[in-house]
């Protein structure tokens, strides 16, 4: 098949807050998601800030019935899947059509809810339910332990949760990928849509990360800024000089992915169509990224090639920017290899420098920035970028964001521990203009 794969909900959690809206606003204004992190003891870590939503009630979103029997990130997930849903202007019940008179038994057996998938990334799971869990058991026995232990802790669990509030049937898989986690989950589902597995996606990842545990997870990696120790707000900071590794989010976000012929059909809005994507890994360390990027220029270059696009046509790429000095230099030369001659008049940002970086949910969180900045023609910032660090010599938005006179196809560039990297590219719908609103 070579159905073309859309775009048509979207919704996000991010440290600014519930929604679309309020995460624009904020990154468009300049403004920090980063903050000392609060409610467990930090004095274990070097890394003591993080982009760690405040003031969140679930109660506000979900029935507490629910609630208690859920780790925060299956929570987060749960409402960035609601808002998807709605944006896309479905319904639990609208959400599952049954197939046409006509089309072969074969696809007939797996009809209505059946056709209806999700795919998620996530790399901590309920940490924060199961270290909580775990201090009751030593400290009161096995009694005191939670009965939904089990099922709020594992990396899947926001699949199944979300499975079962909008009685999904199809296709459910989890992909733990470090913060190449959410770009595995996009890709798939569009591949499930595109070799006809499925009729609607729900793609996307969450992440909670702030426990004394998954903290400590982090740390050990070596990856993580000893700059958020002292400079809460400003620790973050990709390409920079100054960069000195990865400050951890929490949030959620999610798409609603279908056939672009079905979503004509009904009507739906299109925000954009993923129009490409690859991946592949270095091969090189269990940790850092081969330096010369070359790999990671294959991905791109993959990702480009099976969108029918060429170099000269990508008007923006968003970084992964995770701040890892390697990292850093590795993409910087993997943007060079993949655009050529082109490389110096490309934009590219790393908007997660305003709030960090949520590892599974990191890629679906890009994604909808990016549907924004397409919709407004704006390039938004790569915060506390002040001095370019050596080898980091590209077209950077510095500090400010930029309107350009054209944002129509973007790539959005992921990468995990170890190598792991992937790419989409993303080409905005020319029939959906909302950058007036």
């Amino acid at each position: 098949m070579t159905a073309r794969i859309v775009i048509t909900g979207m919704g996000v959690i991010s440290p600014y807050g519930v929604g679309q809206e309020i995460l624009w606003e904020k990154l468009i204004a300049g403004c920090s998601g980063i903050r000392k992190l609060a409610h467990f003891d930090v004095s274990h870590i070097q890394c003591r800030a993080g982009g760690q939503l405040s003031d969140f009630d679930p109660a506000t979103y979900l029935p507490v019935r629910l609630t208690r029997k859920l780790d925060r990130f299956s929570i987060f997930g749960l409402i960035a899947a609601q808002q998807a849903m709605e944006d896309a202007s479905l319904t639990v019940s609208s959400l599952a059509s049954p197939v046409p008179e006509g089309v072969p038994a074969v696809i007939r057996q797996a009809e209505g809810r059946d056709r209806v998938g999700i795919t998620v990334g996530n790399n901590m799971g309920g940490m924060e339910f199961a270290e909580r869990e775990l201090y009751h058991l030593w400290g009161d026995g096995p009694r005191a332990v939670s009965p939904y232990m089990a099922t709020a802790s594992f990396p899947a669990a926001l699949q199944g949760n979300v499975s079962i509030q909008f009685d999904i049937k199809g296709i459910g898989r989890t992909f733990l990928c470090d913060r190449a986690s959410g770009a595995y989950a996009i890709m798939h589902a569009a591949h499930c849509l595109r070799v006809g597995h499925a009729d609607k996606m729900f793609a996307g990842g969450a992440e909670a990360p702030f426990s004394s545990y998954a903290t400590l997870c982090y740390e050990t990696s070596g990856l993580m800024s000893k700059r958020a120790s002292e400079y809460p707000t400003t620790a973050y900071r990709p390409f920079d000089r100054d960069h000195d590794g990865l400050v951890a989010a929490e949030g959620a976000a999610f798409l609603m992915l279908e056939r672009a012929d079905d979503a004509e059909h009904r009507g739906a809005r299109i925000y954009a169509e993923v129009a490409g994507w690859a991946a592949t890994h270095d091969g090189y360390d269990p940790i850092l990224p081969a330096p010369d990027g070359q790999r990671y220029a294959d991905t791109m270059t993959l990702a480009m090639r099976r969108a029918g696009v060429t170099a000269d046509q990508i008007n923006g790429v968003f970084a992964a920017g995770s701040a890892v000095p390697a990292e850093d230099l590795s993409e910087t030369q993997a943007i060079r290899l993949a655009l050529g001659d082109q490389a110096d008049q490309v934009p590219v940002s790393a908007p997660k420098s305003a709030f960090g970086n949520l590892f599974g949910a990191a890629t679906p969180v890009d994604v909808v920035i990016a549907l924004m900045a397409m919709q407004h023609q704006k390039m938004p910032a790569t915060l506390h970028l002040d001095q370019k660090a050596p080898g980091c010599d590209l077209d950077y938005v510095a500090c400010q964001p930029r309107s350009v006179d054209q944002l129509n196809v973007v790539a959005i560039n992921a990468r995990g521990i170890g190598g792991a990297s992937a790419c989409l590219i993303l080409r905005r719908w020319p029939t959906n203009d909302r950058s007036d609103e």
